[in-house]
């Protein structure tokens, strides 16, 4: 039986520990994050990868209040009169309009959640959003109420258009306990423990 709880084939002296967001191919896959629970020291940092050998996405997503959870669509009301047009060219897309949902002149219209599938954090006010870059090196203070890496593709598998993120690493400043989930498969889950 394979022990996830243990930091596998990493030296005591590297200061950035690899944690893999889940593993496997296209006939056995691992929905874990291995090691799931990880000891580092304050100040020293955790990667995430995604090394499955099929494009299936995992996020790292650290949240300190579950309303900051972010679904993966929201609906918007936009005007009536907007005409959205695809940048792709595939002839079988439409956008999702709530059927009847034409009021005061506007349309109900569903949306990807840009803080599920970007890097982003939200400062401990809530009100402090700060988008990161693709493949981030955050700081964490230990305070923030949301703090996520994205989608983690496996490196070169990210679908055309969306941002190719193989990785996230998080610095931990202070000591303490930091639990984080993957925001598509919640059961998901890890601890890294800060001395």
């Amino acid at each position: 039986m394979t022990n996830y709880d243990i930091t596998y084939a990493q030296s005591p002296e590297t200061t950035t520990k690899l944690v893999h967001a889940g593993e496997g191919n296209a006939t056995s896959m691992v929905m874990l994050f291995v090691p799931e629970k990880i000891e580092i020291k304050s100040g020293e940092s955790v990667t995430w990868i995604n090394p499955t050998s099929v494009a299936e996405p995992h996020s790292t997503t650290f949240i300190q209040d579950a309303k900051y959870f972010p679904p993966p669509a929201v609906p918007f009301s936009v005007a009536n009169s907007t005409n959205l047009k695809p940048l792709a060219t595939d002839p079988n897309i439409d956008p999702l309009i709530i059927p009847n949902s034409n009021q005061n002149g506007t349309v109900t219209v569903v949306i990807d959640n840009a803080r599920n599938y970007n890097p982003v954090s939200i400062d401990s006010t809530g009100k402090n959003v700060t988008y990161l870059p693709p493949n981030a090196n955050y700081t964490m203070d230990g305070t923030e109420k949301y703090v996520n890496s994205g989608w983690i593709w496996p490196e070169g598998q990210s679908p055309p258009g969306t941002p190719p993120i193989s990785k996230f690493t998080v610095t931990f400043q202070k000591p303490g306990m930091y639990s984080y989930l993957c925001t598509l498969h919640p059961w998901m889950t890890g601890v890294v423990t800060v001395k």
